[in-house]
C-alpha cells in the first residue's frame, strides 16, 4: 500500500513541477501580447465612450470635415439645414393628416 502512495506522490510531484514548467513558459508567450492587449482595451473604450454620446461623434466628425474640407463642410452645412427644413415642413403636413 505504501508503495502505490509513494508512486502517487512522485507523479504528483512531476504534475506539479510540470505544470509550474507550462505556467513559466505561458508566462514569456503572452508578455508581447500584454501591451497590444492594453491598446485594444483602450481602443474598445474610447468607442464605447463614443457610442454612449452620439452628439460628440458628430462634433468630432464635423470639425474633421471642417479642419480637412472647409468648403465642403459649408456646403454640406447649408444643405443639411434646407433637408431638416423640409423635413419639419413634411412632419407637420403628415402629423395635420392625421
Amino acid at each position: 500500500m505504501s508503495s502505490r502512495l509513494e508512486q502517487l506522490g512522485a507523479r504528483r510531484e512531476r504534475l506539479v513541477a510540470q505544470s509550474d514548467a507550462l505556467r513559466a513558459r505561458l508566462a514569456g508567450t503572452t508578455e508581447g501580447i500584454e501591451q497590444v492587449l492594453r491598446v485594444a482595451d483602450l481602443g474598445v473604450a474610447a468607442g464605447r465612450y463614443v457610442r454612449d454620446r452620439p452628439v460628440l461623434a458628430w462634433l468630432a466628425a464635423g470639425a474633421a470635415v471642417l479642419i480637412v474640407r472647409p468648403r465642403r463642410a459649408v456646403r454640406g452645412l447649408s444643405f443639411a439645414v434646407t433637408a431638416l427644413s423640409i423635413f419639419g415642413q413634411i412632419r407637420r403636413i403628415l402629423s395635420a393628416l392625421r
